[in-house]
């Protein structure tokens, strides 16, 4: 009979490209192709050919011609039986331009190799000490969705017919009854043109005969009416026992609509977000470092709850990884990343320091130094917060956030708008009680008579240096004095004050975070401060720029992702914020919102 071209046809190659051999021959179906015509080429002249591999999150083209390796007339690397055909050699070649060169595929993975040419989510464990029923469950949840199976052997010579150091594609699962009660199947798809499974329930055994035609029909797989050859029937124990890795590649919606041959699985729904970890802004490190972790980006995932089914969701969190630097000195190093999911209240929009620290995550992964991580879930109705980090605080790089989901579900980024949430300044004033001397007049009164109704920013220094004692934790700094000025003159920008009660009153009002209030005000002495509560030290005027968002908080506002990002770039200094920098920071804010600020 008529039989799978890559059956008729398996690729060859050395023990190099071992992966991308394996992962060929168990994909390739080419079903269009009239198996005893091969192709011959048309003409004579160089040929170019594209090819496109999958590069976080990117399609990237990749164009090579037809001049391949070879030696003694023969192909060096991977080649197909029929020596009329090339376009493995081609895919091969690509493949190592796209990596630099021939010796950097000596070095890859299935697994790496799988996401490079399908963009898939890959997601691979070990099946030698695997739970027989989990991985049966995870088996079931992928099959009918478009995830594509691989299982792989690498043991050494079986009597059973499978071969070693190849892999097959899982096509299906069943439950079937037999004499000894429920037996659960796996069926594969045989890619090769030599072995047959010979076991437990392979064509020419009993428990195959002691069933149905109508059951036989069922179990067996047709494409285009050509019967794929199959290994049918490898027990769950077994499939556990002779095969040593699974691999699944959950392929995206969009990717889904592209590919007819996945059309008759259910598509994913999918989030993808392209984000980056910042030190000192949301680089926060893993669970163990309390203080910092709620700091990492957070996405919320809604299941809604008026749902009576469980949603299965797959997490991956890819680091951004070179693929053509050939020098090992000059590649950019790897960390250890991976995600916690914790389970919030429906109420909760960001997790803080105190929760992290009073509730444990649902799951953590495994914090690995590989450039994907990935775990499978079955989640019942509920809110969840995912929290994308590396196992310690303070490394800069980007990564990309894939979710998938098989029911309905909601999910975004933990963001926050720009906008004022309480007026400060108002507050201020109606608690304060200004006296601060002993005849009972303000300080700022006595400023206004001795000083001069208009100063300039030089004139404004000199003046906050004779009194930074009661505002600053430090001498102000000519910038800071300039921005005072912008605040009160931003329209006309003439670095000229009319009012001079109208600075003081503003720069007294910009410090009630951080102010130490006086000793004769009792009233206000237990008071705690913005910026007291979150200092390295007592009044040593810094605190780290992880607590930038609490102390806008605090101050009465909040701010984008983007808008705190940028103010930490600006204002902070080795992840250090000082007093000075946190009233400039809020200067910024006022020219952004206006007066109301």
């Amino acid at each position: 009979g008529e039989r799978n071209y890559a059956q008729k046809y398996p690729i060859k190659g050395h023990a190099d490209d071992r992966s991308l051999r394996m992962l060929l021959n168990g994909f390739v179906e080419k079903e269009d192709v009239e198996y005893d015509k091969p192709m011959k080429p048309k003409t004579t002249r160089r040929m170019r050919y594209p090819f496109r591999f999958w590069h976080f999150g990117e399609w990237r083209d990749v164009v090579v011609d037809d001049k391949l390796p070879t030696y003694k007339g023969r192909l060096v690397h991977l080649h197909c039986s029929n020596k009329t055909e090339f376009w493995a050699a081609l895919l091969e070649k690509a493949y190592a331009k796209f990596y630099g060169c021939y010796e950097q595929l000596a070095q890859g993975s299935t697994t790496r190799a799988l996401q490079d040419l399908t963009g898939g989510i890959v997601q691979s464990f070990g099946l030698t000490h695997q739970d027989r029923f989990l991985t049966f469950q995870v088996l079931n949840s992928a099959v009918p969705r478009s995830s594509l199976l691989i299982a792989t052997i690498t043991q050494l010579r079986l009597r059973n017919g499978l071969i070693t150091q190849h892999a097959y594609s899982v096509t299906g699962l069943a439950r079937v009854r037999g004499t000894n009660g429920e037996v659960p199947l796996v069926r594969l798809r045989n890619p090769w043109a030599r072995g047959e499974w010979t076991g437990p329930w392979s064509e020419r055994s009993w428990e195959w005969d002691g069933l149905s035609s109508r059951d036989k029909d069922l179990l067996s797989v047709h494409v285009c009416t050509k019967k794929i050859i199959v290994l049918l029937g490898c027990l769950s124990r077994i499939f556990s026992r002779h095969f040593t890795q699974l691999d699944l590649v959950h392929i995206g919606p969009d990717d889904w609509m592209m590919e007819g041959a996945l059309h008759s699985k259910q598509p994913w729904r999918a989030v993808l977000a392209r984000r980056r970890w910042r030190a000192g802004y949301n680089a926060g490190g893993g669970p163990s470092y309390i203080e910092t972790t709620s700091m990492n980006p957070q996405f919320h995932v809604q299941i809604p709850r008026t749902s009576s089914n469980k949603c299965h969701v797959v997490v991956s969190i890819t680091q951004y990884y070179e693929t053509n630097v050939i020098d090992i000195k000059k590649k950019r190093p790897l960390y250890a990343i991976g995600f916690a999911v914790y389970e919030v209240p429906h109420s909760m929009q960001r997790l803080t320091p105190h929760f992290v620290t009073e509730q444990k995550p649902l799951d953590v992964t495994n914090h690995s130094i590989a450039r994907e991580v990935v775990t499978f879930f079955t989640l019942p109705p509920g809110d969840y917060i995912v929290v994308p980090q590396t196992n310690i605080p303070n490394l800069d790089g980007k990564f990309l956030l894939r979710i998938f989901t098989d029911e309905q579900s909601n999910i975004w980024e933990v963001n926050e708008d720009n906008m004022i949430i309480r007026n400060i300044a108002s507050e201020f004033m109606e608690e304060s009680t200004s006296p601060v001397s002993a005849d009972g007049k303000s300080i700022l009164t006595k400023l206004l008579v001795k000083y001069p109704p208009e100063v300039d920013a030089s004139q404004l220094q000199k003046i906050l240096k004779a009194h930074w004692r009661l505002y600053l934790s430090e001498k102000p700094s000519l910038e800071l004095c300039k921005s005072l000025i912008m605040l009160q003159d931003s329209v006309q920008m003439n670095e000229r004050l009319s009012r001079c009660e109208t600075l003081f009153n503003s720069f007294d009002v910009m410090q009630t975070e951080i102010e130490i209030m006086d000793a004769s005000e009792a009233q206000q002495a237990d008071r705690i401060l913005a910026f007291q509560k979150f200092e390295r030290s007592h009044n040593s005027g810094k605190t780290s720029s992880y607590y930038l968002r609490a102390l806008l908080w605090e101050a009465g506002c909040t701010v984008s992702n983007k808008v705190l990002e940028c103010l930490v770039l600006r204002f902070a200094k080795n992840r250090i914020l000082t007093t000075e920098n946190y009233i400039m920071a809020l200067v910024r804010l006022h020219l952004s919102h206006g007066e109301n600020f």
